[in-house]
């Protein structure tokens, strides 16, 4: 990546950051890096595992028998519900606007996540259209 794409990245980062609550943001980062941090030790060559390849339906539903491969599914299946949520509100705003994307002065995981003015229910046509997909 070049410098002036990546220092803009950074800053566009930083200034969306900036309209978050920095007490949740805070919670947030701090949650996120313990999770990711125990993560990576969990798959380390420090703790003893074994890796088994699913294969197939039949092994992904004893897979399930575990607890904790249900409640890191669920997490996996929160973030990608969040993120079909904030793709969602930058696909209306596109939509509305101007054929810009999301942008640093009205965040899509704002909009997405209640913070935001405009209403973004699916109207019937738009459920219609989800359903045939």
């Amino acid at each position: 990546m070049e410098q002036a794409n990546l220092d803009d990245a950074i800053n566009a980062i930083i200034k969306a950051m900036g309209q978050m609550d920095s007490n949740e943001l805070g919670i947030t980062i701090q949650e996120a890096v313990q999770c990711i941090l125990c993560t990576l030790y969990g798959v380390s060559s420090n703790v003893k595992h074994s890796i088994q390849p699913v294969n197939g339906l039949g092994d992904l539903i004893r897979a399930l028998n575990d607890p904790y491969v249900r409640k890191g599914l669920g997490l996996v299946i929160e973030l990608l519900r969040s993120m079909g949520k904030c793709l969602d509100a930058a696909e209306k705003i596109k939509n509305l606007g101007d054929g810009a994307s999301c942008n640093v002065e009205l965040p899509c995981h704002i909009i997405a996540h209640g913070g935001g003015k405009i209403n973004l229910t699916l109207t019937s046509d738009e459920k219609e259209k989800g359903a045939e997909h």
